[in-house]
């Protein structure tokens, strides 16, 4: 009687165990305001568990810096001086610990030694190139930067530059004219590069060797603005910001397999694989959904701060950290406004899946 007894506890323990995992939803952790503001890209290192921010300061002031805050407390460790080249996006080459930054005014890319601080290689082609999204291929030491061209009436040409990343200086320049490029994501084992076209609702493979574009593929929704690739599925996710959708498409053909509604202002997307969960960055509607790789069902939509801008996760336990932009001063604002204060803006979110 004694252990029949003991084996029904044992059963229910179990049951109500997984009951528990079944309620478990994503949920923020904590927000914390990051000096001097102005964020951008934030990217996790694996290497020391801890998470680098490009933040530009506010509207008209002369700031730039990379700031490290650690990975489990969001505590600052410290930050690099790039003020007489502000970096807004961002990529880790996780062996070398060289970390690739785009400097969109000044149309540069500097490398930036994660040691010693020190800025190692800078790249520029011409002078108004649009430079916006990097991505590093670790095994070949190659990074790709994406060049926004053809729009707002710039006749600068749509292109990805190719840097060598044992010298950090420009290997070549892949011109895809026409066609305004913007996110960037690569799939090294097949040679493929793909890329959103904001103005053409699409996504372009270009062979990574040639730099022949292989195919165009519709992004399943408007203004294809950033994309994600889980090479173990052949899908690729699409953050589309014109609608708020995320277009999840095979890879394979360029079929569409889902289109899910997110939010509004849809930005950024990154995916986990361990936990098969997709994030968006949802920058009008000031929330972070979460969507269920499998079923592609929203378990969450997350209030993180004013303008979510960009996500990053650590692989090691799996958290999800979001950058949130303040609302800052109109572009014709005189000289000395004060910046606005917005409590919410200008923070990093810890997210728990």
């Amino acid at each position: 009687m004694i252990m029949r007894n003991a084996f029904k506890l044992s059963v229910a323990l179990v049951t109500l165990a997984g009951a528990t995992a079944a309620w478990a939803k994503p949920a923020v952790d904590r927000s914390v305001k990051v000096a001097p503001g102005g964020l951008y890209e934030i990217v996790q290192n694996g290497a020391d568990n801890d998470i680098y921010i490009a933040a530009v300061g506010p509207r008209g002031e002369d700031k730039g810096a990379i700031v490290r805050l650690d990975g489990k407390t969001l505590q600052p460790k410290g930050s690099i001086d790039v003020s007489t080249s502000p970096l807004y996006g961002l990529a880790i080459n996780q062996t070398t610990q060289i970390l690739y930054g785009t400097d969109t005014r000044n149309g540069s890319v500097s490398a930036v030694d994660l040691a010693t601080g020190k800025v190692v290689g800078t790249v520029k082609v011409g002078e108004k190139a649009h430079v916006r999204q990097v991505a590093v291929d670790e095994g070949a030491n190659k990074v790709y930067v994406t060049v926004v061209g053809a729009m707002r009436g710039s006749d600068t040409p749509s292109a990805i530059w190719v840097i060598d990343g044992k010298s950090n200086t420009l290997d070549r320049v892949i011109e895809v004219p026409g066609i305004s490029l913007t996110g960037l994501a690569l799939d090294p084992a097949n040679k493929r590069i793909f890329s959103t076209g904001m103005s053409s609702n699409d996504v372009i493979v270009l062979d990574s060797d040639s730099g022949a574009v292989k195919a165009r593929w519709p992004s399943g929704g408007e203004n294809a603005i950033n994309v994600a690739y889980d090479g173990a599925t052949q899908r690729l996710f699409v953050a589309n910001q014109g609608n708020g959708v995320l277009g999840v498409i095979n890879a394979k053909d360029g079929s569409l397999i889902k289109a899910v509604p997110t939010g509004e202002g849809a930005l950024s997307v990154a995916y986990n694989g361990a936990v098969d969960q997709i994030y968006v960055a949802n920058r009008r509607a000031g929330t972070v959904s979460v969507v269920d790789a499998k079923t592609y069902e929203k378990l969450a939509d997350l209030e993180t701060g004013t303008f979510p801008q960009t996500i990053a996760i650590n692989r090691a336990d799996n958290s999800v950290y979001v950058t949130n932009k303040a609302r800052g001063l109109p572009r014709d604002a005189a000289p000395g406004t004060p910046p606005v204060d917005d409590p919410k803006g200008d923070t990093v979110t810890l997210i728990r899946p």
